[in-house]
């Protein structure tokens, strides 16, 4: 009998689109591989619901009976009549509510086993102020930076200059947001405030980084457990059309705003380094299962590197970079 999996998709976060994209490729994979996929929508708003794989892979409309999950069942339960039992959860929903923890949560209370990061792993993992501050501790290299939190966003003037003084260019970032979702490049002192304002719109903590000026992206691949992981090749994110940055837009809304260059053009010994520190990083994190770790390089000097973030979650569509990373590592 084939196994049953879940696969949750969707959610509530500015994600929602590229969930909806990861989860047709996870589905066909599954599939492909022999399990029963029992995709589970969620929507912006509502309760999930128990849709047709066909109508997920062709486009159509995401209509099925709502499920509620049962404590006491450890399933979920169909409107009018019926329990859902799945054998594992396969979790694709990027952003919050999907990735920092919550799902992970309610998933732990329903005793269902699931892909992926723990709940706490997946929280510290979407906090970018609590994955550096715990990654530098193992010795991992990271950009300064300066938070302002919202009980003290009417009175900021001194953070703002504080952030000056670590130089220009500067990226405002929500603290707890992925995809890029509100994050600003910031080359003068008049576009920091509108910046940090518009980062509020997406979360209740904004973070002010130090930039490194045409910073070269580096992103590498991690799977395996807290027993021991693997990385995949070094990947070269390389912005075009006009974006600065591997921004929303480059990522979701522009088919050309990126090229990937497979493996990065790098020494081999910062090839090997920036490896070695992600598997580093994926420890330190307490992640398992699947990861991407992203990084900074230098544009002068290869040698040198910074933390950027982890991605407990990544993307699965046809053209996201976690699979083509570990596509061609083989």
């Amino acid at each position: 009998m084939k196994k049953k999996i879940a696969v949750v998709f969707g959610g509530r976060s500015p994600e929602h689109e590229v969930s909806i994209e990861s989860a047709k490729t996870v589905c066909a994979k599954l599939v492909s591989a022999g399990f029963a996929v029992l995709p589970f929508y969620a929507p912006r708003r509502g309760a999930w619901r128990l849709v047709q794989l066909k109508a997920l892979l062709k486009n159509k409309p995401l209509t099925g009976p709502e499920l509620e999950p049962s404590l006491a069942g450890g399933c979920f339960l169909k409107r009018g009549g019926g329990k859902v039992r799945p054998d594992a959860v396969f979790p694709i929903i990027h952003g919050s509510t999907g990735e920092d923890g919550v799902l992970q949560g309610l998933l732990e209370m329903l005793e269902l086993p699931y892909t992926g990061c723990n709940v706490t792993a997946s929280a510290v993992g979407m906090d970018k102020i609590i994955s550096k501050e715990l990654v530098a501790l193992e010795g991992v290299p990271v950009l300064p930076h300066v938070v302002i939190r919202a009980h003290q966003r009417a009175a900021m003037g001194s953070l703002l200059k504080k952030a000056t003084r670590l130089g220009f260019p500067l990226f405002v970032k929500p603290v707890a947001q992925g995809s890029s979702v509100g994050v600003a490049k910031v080359k003068k002192p008049a576009q920091l405030k509108p910046a940090v304002e518009n980062a509020f719109r997406f979360d209740t903590a904004v973070m002010i980084e130090k930039g490194v000026d045409m910073a070269r992206e580096i992103v590498c691949g991690v799977l395996g457990s807290p027993a021991g992981a693997a990385a995949s090749v070094n990947g070269e994110v390389v912005p075009q059309g006009g974006h600065e940055f591997y921004d929303y837009e480059a990522k979701y809304l522009d088919d050309n705003g990126m090229a990937l260059k497979l493996p990065a053009p790098l020494p081999a010994r910062t090839a090997a380094a920036l490896r070695e520190t992600a598997v580093k990083v994926f420890h330190a994190l307490g992640a398992s299962g699947l990861a991407r770790i992203d990084f900074f390089v230098d544009p002068k000097n290869a040698s040198k590197f910074w933390f950027c973030e982890i991605n407990t979650l990544p993307g699965f569509t046809s053209h996201s970079l976690y699979p083509r990373l570990w596509q061609k590592t083989g």
